[in-house]
């Protein structure tokens, strides 16, 4: 190899590596970019997510209230339908309960 050869393989050289490095660091604020993208999305439905189960238990609550108050209606009604069967129904439920605790 003559001497110029190597002359113009070192500038060539150090400018690729120079080439490299602009690369890395443009990779490394890219890569900063995205990752602050992704957080800022997840962050973003995280928050409806939470949001949808908030207002999927609040919908949850209100199902289970009205059908309390109908199945409260509904006991009172039969009740008032049948007070004898309903009396003698609580005896026996009463001395079930009080034979099962004497064992």
């Amino acid at each position: 190899m003559s001497p110029d050869s190597k002359t113009n393989q070192q500038p060539n050289a150090a400018t690729d590596i120079e080439a490299v490095s602009r690369q890395l660091v443009a990779l490394r604020e890219d890569m900063s970019r995205l990752t602050e993208t992704v957080s800022g999305i997840a962050g973003r439905r995280g928050s409806r997510m939470a949001a949808d189960i908030a207002e999927g238990f609040d919908e949850a609550k209100h199902y289970a209230e009205s059908k309390g108050r109908s199945a409260e209606a509904q006991l009172e009604e039969s009740v008032a339908a049948h007070p004898f069967m309903t009396i003698a129904l609580a005896a026996g439920a009463g001395f079930l309960v009080g034979a099962l605790s004497r064992r």
